[in-house]
């Protein structure tokens, strides 16, 4: 067996690291230890379920698995040993052997088990509950035709050895795979918990009081649409360095609320969405009272196209031809709307990938330099005129024959904020001013309502984006594989030699071609107008000048305040 002693080293070098400079700090701690932070409700608490950033951000607090990511003093991202103390990896680099550590515990004190994980990432892959980041798990051996229905959950290669030990067998090499398996769909799971809440009829996957939690805080208060409240888990292995007992979440959609909020400390931790508080509060982050974070994020944000087949390309009928769709995205001036809504302060977007994202050494931008912004596609972006002609000859090709000033193309929003609203309507002065044609804005009350419009194909486009899970372009490449567990989400694209390049990309060791693989692919994504590139995020973050502590890791949750604390103000 062959150890990874590079990444074992690492991960032992910061844990002593972190444990070292928790001790050394002579700072004063305040008497009360609580975190003060603002959220998005959840729709679900089930780590095999997660989709978005919101339940990725308090899932990785109160849930646990193989690993943790932290920053170190640079912001550098380090991950530590977690649930796992080590692993190892067969010669052929097939086979991966899990070993847990014995003092993990669940609230209920029940120990965390190899069983637990094992539990986990086989209902990952059941096919009948259709979770989206199952895919994940294909490069084990028969993982994809067990989630295709075409196989059995008895061939996969998923084994328990005992309490303490699992492993699982690949059917090829995968560069990324210990990448993959660290995050929260492959965190463990309590079977025995969820067969009885549903035995029961009872609604396990949002009802907090059925589920037990082996992370740093569990759970222990919540109101639906309002507020949350995690508490201190006296199981947690390594709770000596948990030393917040409560973290407060509150829900608040106005962005003004949430920055009186954060004026007057009743708010300790935000991530700042309405830029303009950059310039305003500058006065308390030079008074030494706020404390200013600017990061790069591995995020992308696009407006997506109905192309779903059972769509019929949208209200419109046009989504399904790709000269409209391009016509739409080059359309939106992008340096305008980083301007207009991100205060310059993130990066205008001519591609899918973001900048900082390898594909082992090389970074993906460098080596693929982004196609929407040649010189080429710059010149038509720049001709209003072209840009109307190109629109009409592919709603021509898509069977279109009347008037083209009377085409309307609908997007849709949900309990919008002023800037929400802002934004949808420069998107549709943009290109009504440019193409000629109408734009209509659907407004829902709440998400569900929204989700059952996008379900049922009532849009032509709308703005979506991912965050980036692990560093590879494999992490947005995938969302648009035809049929993938993603693509219902981002507008359905489909296209075969993209698939071709991507199963290649899966299927090899080899970064050079990965990287040419990828290449390919998000160039064939951009000629075809799967996406309309809006801009790249920088995030902004501010926290109150007691608050230390906290990561901000590149990858995962927004940031970490598992070991985060409140000095005395």
């Amino acid at each position: 067996m062959k150890k990874l002693l590079s990444l074992i080293l690492a991960l032992a070098l910061a844990l002593s690291l972190s444990a070292a400079g928790l001790a050394e700090n002579a700072e004063e701690l305040a008497e009360v230890q609580e975190l003060n932070l603002i959220y998005t409700d959840l729709n679900l608490l089930d780590v095999n379920d997660i989709r978005n950033a919101n339940e990725f951000q308090v899932l990785t607090e109160v849930q646990e698995g193989l690993f943790r990511v932290f920053t170190d003093e640079n912001g550098v991202d380090v991950t530590e040993y977690a649930g796992a103390v080590s692993y190892d990896v067969s010669d052929d680099l097939l086979t991966y052997t899990f070993h847990l550590r014995p003092e993990a515990r669940w609230s209920d004190g029940e120990p965390v088990t190899a069983r637990n994980y094992v539990d986990s990432w086989i209902r990952l892959l059941d096919p009948e509950k259709g979770f989206s980041y199952a895919f994940l798990a294909y490069s084990i051996a028969g993982a994809e035709a067990y989630n295709n229905g075409e196989g059995s959950a008895d061939d996969l290669a998923i084994t328990y050895i005992d309490d303490a030990t699992f492993s699982v067998t690949l059917t090829t090499p995968d560069a990324i795979f210990i990448k993959k398996v660290g995050m929260c769909p492959f965190y463990p799971i309590r079977k025995d918990l969820i067969d009885a809440a549903e035995a029961e009829g009872k609604n396990w996957t949002n009802d907090y009081t059925l589920h037990v939690f082996n992370g740093p805080f569990v759970i222990s208060n919540r109101v639906l649409e309002n507020s949350m409240t995690l508490t201190k888990n006296e199981y947690y292995w390594d709770k000596e360095h948990v030393i917040l007992d409560k973290v407060n979440l509150r829900v608040v959609d106005e962005t003004s609320t949430q920055a009186q909020l954060v004026e007057a400390a009743q708010v300790d931790l935000i991530q700042l969405r309405d830029l303009e508080y950059v310039s305003l509060w500058q006065k308390y982050v030079d008074a030494g009272t706020l404390v200013y974070r600017a990061k790069t994020d591995p995020s992308s944000t696009f407006i997506a196209f109905d192309m779903h087949q059972a769509g019929n390309g949208g209200p419109s009928g046009l989504m399904n031809n790709a000269k409209v769709r391009k016509a739409i995205a080059l359309a939106l001036d992008v340096d305008e709307y980083n301007e207009l809504f991100q205060e310059g302060l993130s990066t205008p977007a001519y591609s899918l990938v973001p900048y900082a994202v390898s594909v082992g050494e090389t970074e993906f931008r460098a080596a693929n330099p982004e196609l929407y912004a040649t010189d080429a596609y710059r010149e038509l972006a720049g001709d209003a005129e072209k840009l109307a002609a190109l629109f009409e000859e592919g709603a021509r090709e898509a069977g279109y024959t009347g008037n083209i000033a009377d085409v309307v193309l609908t997007t849709i929003i949900y309990s919008p904020t002023t800037l929400d609203t802002s934004i949808n309507e420069w998107y549709k002065q943009q290109i009504e001013s440019k193409l000629g044609v109408q734009v209509a804005i659907s407004v829902f009350p709440d998400v569900t309502t929204w989700k059952e419009a996008r379900d049922s194909y009532q849009y032509d486009f709308y703005t979506m984006g991912w965050f980036g899970d692990y560093n590879d372009p494999e992490t947005f490449m995938q969302l648009f594989i035809t049929g993938g567990g993603y693509a219902k989400f981002f507008g359905g694209f489909s296209n075969a030699r993209y698939d071709e390049l991507m199963a290649d990309a899966y299927a090899t060791q080899d970064n050079d071609q990965r990287l040419a693989d990828f290449i390919e692919a998000e160039n064939i994504l951009l000629e075809e107008g799967g996406i309309a590139p809006i801009y790249f995020e920088t995030k902004q973050y501010y926290a109150q000048s007691y608050v230390k502590g906290v990561s901000y890791p590149m990858f995962g949750a927004d940031f970490e305040f598992s070991r985060a604390y409140i000095v005395k103000h």
